[in-house]
């Protein structure tokens, strides 16, 4: 809301010329010197920044300058990224001073802290512990520890029981957010550490300059015909950016902006709060990132009434982002904003991991000779109280000499060594215990007998295996067992060939009757492959399971149908039939007529009437009969039709003539019609049905073998 008074305007001009002149004679302003700093997101990671921006002073600037004491950096731009944690000083000179902002801390995110490594004997119980993350922890065994289990492996202090030396990792997941990436994003620094193409002024004055900001505590501190807004979003008591929207250079001018390190493939949030200060005409505000818009929403309708504006912004590979806050609408009544609190920020997952090794010393165990099995009632030796690798101990049970028992030697206290245990096996007296063996046919595979029986007891079989002759074998047991002798029968019954009548041949199609499943001499079995009366096929029988019997054969003879058709059509001048296809090689023919005369016995027969006919195709004693009716014999092309529905020459029949085009064309040499695959169609009309007049009419005949036939007809109604 601007209002233009006359006087005010010649104050504003005396003051603006008292103004100019003081600026030709006054000293720059100071060099002054802010930044903003990003600590690491997780522990472990150099991925802070640090942020420089420089006002005031005499042009032109030196490079900004960090140094953490070791190393020295340099940037134009004033953005340091990829730093790790440390205490930095950051300088920049003028052409006639440096600023220097010594001890910027950047400070690593707290890390895991585990148990410290110690050394135990295996299968010692001990703790492990962790620190630094209250949820999400989990442990993990290389290599795995089966004490470590999912009952304990998320607890802080789980208690293990490892066997061998293993390194125990526990990681865990912290969401760490950045802290406000934004220099003075709360505009408690005045006018510091962003860049504007507004023109900065302390007080509007009484008239307002449009294109132009304060950073004021209410609106009209700045200038006086604003309402007050004086409620500053972050306390109320704070300062807020108050901005007179430009009209001019249609929405491009930029009015704030900063430039703000950031790590690739990260997501950030950006956002401020905005309140209208004067209507009509509230501001439209657009947000870019590095040129790209990110977002573009109208400030509140009503005054005074702050609102937030939130976008996310993703930096695929960008390593900074220049923010620029732009006002689209260039109306100069109204068109009055204040914004406040711009905040860039992060929220990284950390994932968080720390290992601590247990060491342990192997556990020795003792070492025995073993004691050989022994039969029920033998003697046993006293079992040693010292092991082979100089372990002493003492045994139980007591040596029992009727049963298998596991004995467990119990070291001496005082030594890092496990239990011992060795066991006698004392075996009964039996009997090798097989199953029979069922009859086999003669000449059948038979598998090796077992040499081990069904009673576990080993051994050999004698003599060699003979599948010809029933044979009964002995088994010897293997020396040191407690068994007798066993033996086994193997019955042979020899094998009979089946037989069968043999099928007569037949013609292909004809009726087969199943093949009998009981040969001549009872041998039951099944035929392969099933019945087939279209071929010539042998027949394998296989005897049914159980049976001593050798596999038979049978061919069924089966002869062929001849496989014909009988195609006609016209032969030059004469109308003929022929029959052609599979098996007429070598075959007899009889034509008949309706009369059922023999008129031919060639392949081919000339046909002088119209009428029925039929021909009996006959190859090795199988023969096949097919009809054909004749209806026109007619072989030449009209000269000419009438079609007058008469019943005489109505249609341009060449039905016989195999046509595959006909074309008609006027004596101006105008295709009227056209018909492919032609038979008997054209009626003295055009292609579309409309009557042509009587006359003359040039054809042009395509038939299918390729050759072509012109010629003149005429149409007489």
């Amino acid at each position: 809301m601007k209002k233009a008074f006359t006087v005010l305007f010649l104050i504003l001009s005396v003051s603006m010329y008292s103004i100019n002149s003081y600026k030709k004679t006054s000293l720059p302003p100071a060099l002054v010197l802010s930044y903003t700093s990003t600590n690491p997101t997780c522990p472990g990671l150099n991925n802070g920044a640090i942020n420089g921006t420089v006002t005031g002073g005499n042009l032109p600037y030196s490079n900004f300058s960090l140094s953490n004491g070791t190393t020295t950096l340099t940037s134009a731009t004033g953005v340091f990224s990829n730093l790790a944690p440390g205490t930095y000083t950051l300088s920049i000179s003028d052409a006639f001073s440096t600023v220097t902002l010594p001890n910027i801390i950047l400070i690593a995110p707290t890390d895991l802290t585990t148990s410290v490594p110690r050394t135990i004997c295996a299968g010692t119980p001990t703790t492990l512990s962790v620190s630094g993350s209250t949820s999400g922890v989990l442990w993990t065994a290389n290599p795995p520890d089966a004490s470590l289990t999912a009952a304990n492996n998320t607890n802080t202090s789980p208690v293990v029981r490892p066997n061998q030396t293993t390194t125990y990792t526990v990681t865990s997941t912290r969401n760490s957010p950045s802290a406000n990436m934004v220099t003075n994003g709360d505009f408690s620094q005045g006018n510091l550490g962003f860049t504007s193409d507004y023109l900065f002024i302390a007080n509007a004055g009484t008239s307002g300059v449009q294109r132009a900001f304060g950073i004021v505590t209410t609106a009209n501190a700045w200038f006086q015909f604003f309402p007050s807004c004086n409620i500053e979003h972050t306390t109320g008591t704070g300062k807020m950016m108050v901005i007179d929207g430009s009209t001019i250079n249609a929405g491009t001018d930029k009015v704030w902006g900063q430039t703000i390190a950031v790590q690739p493939n990260q997501t950030y949030t950006f956002s401020y709060w905005v309140q209208t200060v004067a209507m009509p005409n509230p501001a439209n505000i657009e947000v870019k990132i590095n040129g790209v818009v990110v977002g573009t929403d109208l400030a509140p309708s009503a005054e005074c009434s702050w609102s937030l504006r939130t976008y996310t912004w993703n930096s695929g590979t960008a390593t900074s982002a220049q923010i620029a806050i732009f006002d689209k609408v260039v109306a100069s009544a109204g068109n009055d904003f204040a914004l406040d609190d711009i905040s860039f920020t992060t929220n990284v997952i950390c994932n968080l991991s720390k290992s601590v090794v247990i060491t342990v010393t192997p556990s020795l165990t003792p070492t025995f000779n073993p004691v050989n099995p022994i039969c029920v009632g033998a003697a046993l030796s006293p079992l040693p109280l010292i092991s082979n690798n100089s372990i002493t101990g003492t045994w139980s049970p007591a040596l029992n000499n009727l049963t298998t028992t596991t004995y467990t030697f119990v070291p001496t206290s005082g030594q890092c060594v496990a239990n011992g245990s060795l066991t006698i096996t004392v075996n009964p007296i039996v009997a090798p215990l097989f199953t029979p063996i069922n009859p086999i046919c003669s000449g059948a595979t038979v598998s090796p007998l077992s040499t081990t029986s069904n009673n576990s007891i080993t051994g050999t079989w004698s003599p060699a295996i003979n599948n010809l002759a029933t044979t009964t074998y002995t088994f010897t047991p293997s020396v040191g067992q407690c068994a007798t002798n066993g033996s086994i029968i193997l019955s042979v019954i020899p094998n009979v060939t089946p037989t069968f009548t043999q099928v007569p041949a037949i013609c292909a199609g004809a009726a087969l009757s199943v093949l009998p499943t009981t040969s001549n001499n009872s041998i039951t079995g099944s035929w392969s492959p099933a019945l087939n009366n279209s071929t010539t096929t042998s027949y394998t029988f296989t005897a049914s399971t159980g049976q001593c019997a050798n596999a038979a054969s049978m061919t069924i003879t089966v002869t062929p149908f001849p496989e014909f058709t009988i195609t006609k059509g016209c032969d030059g001048s004469n109308f003929v039939l022929s029959a052609v296809g599979i098996g007429t090689l070598n075959a007899s023919y009889i034509w008949y007529n309706n009369l059922r005369q023999n008129i031919g016995t060639a392949p081919s027969i000339r046909i002088t009437t119209e009428g029925n006919y039929s021909l009996e195709l006959s190859n090795n004693s199988c023969s096949e009969e097919k009809p054909v009716s004749v209806t026109n014999i007619q072989c030449t092309i009209p000269k000419g039709i009438s079609p007058n529905g008469d019943g005489n020459n109505d249609i341009f029949d060449l039905s016989n003539l195999n046509v595959q085009k006909l074309q008609i064309f006027n004596r101006y040499g105008i295709e009227v019609y056209s018909k492919s695959n032609y038979t008997n169609e054209w009626t003295g009309k055009s292609t579309s049905g409309a009557e042509l007049p009587d006359g003359t009419y040039y054809f042009v005949v395509q038939y299918t073998n390729g050759k072509t036939k012109t010629g003149w007809v005429y149409i007489n109604k």
